[in-house]
């Protein structure tokens, strides 16, 4: 994974076998510190699936992600899903220049 919303402000990403569970890093870190109000759902169905049902509850509707694609990949994806909420992205095309 090369960016998970471009932001710059970290991520992670969780796996257990095909299930996993990803957000940006303050957002897990949050869910990780909440452990207490979702153990019993990871007891009954599973600690991906909890974290999963955690972060959904800890997005907000309000938000506003990017994603930056470099133009060196080839194709660029007709859709792309919002990492946050699922909702499919609006397509633009953005250039910039970063001096380091």
């Amino acid at each position: 994974m090369l960016s998970f919303d471009g932001s710059g402000q970290g991520w992670a990403i969780i796996c257990k076998g095909s299930e996993m569970a990803k957000s940006k890093g303050e957002t897990i870190l949050t869910c990780f510190g909440d452990y207490e109000l979702w153990k019993s759902n990871a007891n009954e169905n599973g600690v991906i699936c909890a974290i999963n049902d955690h972060l959904h509850e800890l997005y907000s509707p309000h938000h506003c992600n990017h994603l930056i694609l470099p133009g060196a990949t080839g194709t660029i994806p007709e859709k792309i899903v919002c990492a946050e909420c699922g909702q499919a992205m609006e397509k633009f095309i953005m250039y910039r220049c970063c001096t380091e």
